[in-house]
């Protein structure tokens, strides 16, 4: 009797796994996509920078003999001071835009000058630079309120090399005489950039960045005193590393 039940179990065993197959086909299964777990990135929002310009102090100080004279230095790093405006991209996911300016200046000392065509006096050398231009960057969030983001800054600007002379005290009214020669040109500009980015809430983000700016074209000549032309130093440019930090307000999800 064994048997015969043991043999009738193996016969009937297609049967029952062929039904259960046609049945699996009928059940109510849907094909739903993958989800992406990955963070998502976007920000709405502006701020303040503060950054260091680290140019290259032998550049700096290429303009005229005098600048050998440790007095007449400009010194490295130029402290720059601006704002910056930044925006998510809503149909490309991490992907960010953003407009940005900034500027500053550096001072050598006022230093005594002798054997000049005003006399005896003072004499001051400075330099300002400006930098304004468009951001594109993508962010990376590894965990809730932290961003990584990598991308470029690119634009224009414009540097102002200015020495001054008086024949007495340059902080004084006693100067009998005074010159000022003024040299400008304009130049372009691009800036690998990485930023680190910490929301301290939904509405304020602190911000650090590091970048290297390199001058890609610049005027041939300087503006001498708003009319003239000048070679002089035909090769300064700004390029070298930035370093920053910030501050901005607005709407923040990531």
């Amino acid at each position: 009797m064994k048997k015969v039940l043991l043999l009738m179990s193996v016969l009937l065993m297609p049967m029952f796994l062929t039904a259960q197959d046609d049945e699996i086909d009928n059940l109510p299964f849907d094909n739903e996509p993958l989800r992406d777990d990955s963070r998502s990135y976007f920000v709405l929002a502006g701020g303040l920078t503060y950054d260091f310009l680290m140019v290259n102090e032998d550049n700096l100080n290429s303009f005229f003999d005098m600048q050998s004279e440790s007095d007449f230095k400009l010194s490295a790093p130029i402290q720059l001071t601006g704002g910056q405006g930044v925006t998510g991209i809503p149909w490309v996911k991490n992907l960010r835009v953003g407009v940005f300016g900034y500027g500053g200046s550096t001072e050598s000392e006022i230093s005594a000058l002798s054997g000049t065509e005003i006399g005896d006096g003072e004499a001051q050398n400075s330099l300002t630079a400006s930098l304004f231009g468009f951001s594109v960057h993508y962010g990376y969030v590894p965990f809730e309120h932290f961003a990584i983001l990598g991308g470029l800054n690119a634009g224009w600007g414009d540097v102002t090399f200015e020495t001054f002379s008086a024949s007495g005290e340059m902080k004084t009214d006693i100067a009998s005489d005074f010159r000022m020669d003024r040299f400008e040109k304009n130049y372009f500009f691009v800036m690998p950039n990485i930023q680190i980015e910490y929301a301290l809430a939904n509405f304020i983000i602190l911000r650090a960045d590091a970048s290297y700016n390199m001058t890609v074209g610049q005027d041939e000549n300087w503006t001498q005193n708003y009319l003239g032309t000048n070679s002089v130093n035909p090769d300064f440019d700004l390029s070298g590393l930035k370093v920053g930090f910030g501050v901005m307000v607005g709407l923040v999800n990531f």
